[in-house]
């Protein structure tokens, strides 16, 4: 009897590959699929810190936070990470995950685990009102060679980048460019899929670059996987722009109003 033929991976996971190089440590490389103007995009890097620490066999929970600190340039090097439970608890967990690539340090992340009981829940955010659904709206094709091409995204509401408006707030619907069904690395990846705000408040292209970013995981395993591989609503918008730095806030929601995630970022610019 022939061998049943090896599954093969959705491009997310191919992109974020691990393997064991002794306690604690894990080696990986560089996908320029998931490249973003000079270097590796800011989500693919925070799903590969949050895919680490999810790889520990002695990790208990579900991610309910990470920050995430961006800390220099990547190249196409060999990258290596390690790392470490800074304190186990019965109810949550506190775990560091750290990327070196030429023997430094170039992110960090603070992951947070938890162990989600059933409790009192209710919504105060709001799923935005008249919200066009996926179908109705054209698709934007992704750029060749940038990460975006590795997604599908139906733009919502906001106006056009580089145009000097009036604010930058921004809805859009997207997915993994396969369908892949959401988890925790790829709703990390996604808290980072927004453009940067300066962008849509200044005419002129300026360098750009997260510097920190948060994500904050509202989303049980349960929700996760009635999303599958749906659109999810991704809204973002800056609060202020000031001396080289300026803050983003966004949220991700389901087709069916649930928010999955919000996060906030800082971020530099030229």
């Amino acid at each position: 009897m022939d061998d049943a033929a090896p599954v093969r991976l959705h491009d997310f996971d191919e992109a974020l590959p691990l393997h064991p190089a002794g306690p604690r440590l894990w080696d990986s490389r560089i996908d320029k699929r998931y490249w973003n103007m000079i270097g590796p995009w800011g989500g693919w890097t925070a799903a590969l810190l949050l895919k680490a620490v999810l790889a520990e066999g002695d990790h208990g929970g579900t991610p309910v936070a990470m920050t995430v600190n961006l800390m220099g340039g990547l190249d196409e090097s060999p990258l290596s990470l390690s790392t470490r439970p800074v304190r186990q608890g019965k109810s949550v967990e506190f775990w560091t995950s750290e990327l070196i690539q030429n023997n430094a340090a170039v992110a960090m992340a603070m992951v947070t685990l938890g162990q989600r009981r059933e409790t009192f829940s209710t919504h105060e955010a709001s799923f935005p009102d008249g919200v066009t659904p996926p179908e109705a709206i054209e698709g934007v094709p992704g750029r060749a060679g940038f990460f975006t091409a590795m997604f599908e995204t139906r733009q919502v509401s906001g106006s056009a980048p580089l145009q000097a408006n009036d604010d930058s707030l921004t809805r859009t619907w997207v997915r993994d460019h396969q369908a892949r069904p959401l988890d925790y690395p790829l709703l990390a990846g996604l808290a980072d899929v927004f453009a940067p705000r300066i962008f849509y408040r200044s005419p002129e292209r300026r360098p750009a670059s997260t510097v920190s970013m948060s994500v904050y995981f509202h989303a049980t395993p349960a929700e996760l996987a009635a999303v599958g591989g749906d659109f999810v609503l991704a809204q973002a918008q800056a609060r202020r722009f000031e001396s080289g730095f300026f803050d983003q806030h966004g949220a991700l929601w389901s087709r069916d109003g649930v928010l999955l995630a919000t996060t906030e970022q800082l971020c530099w610019f030229k």
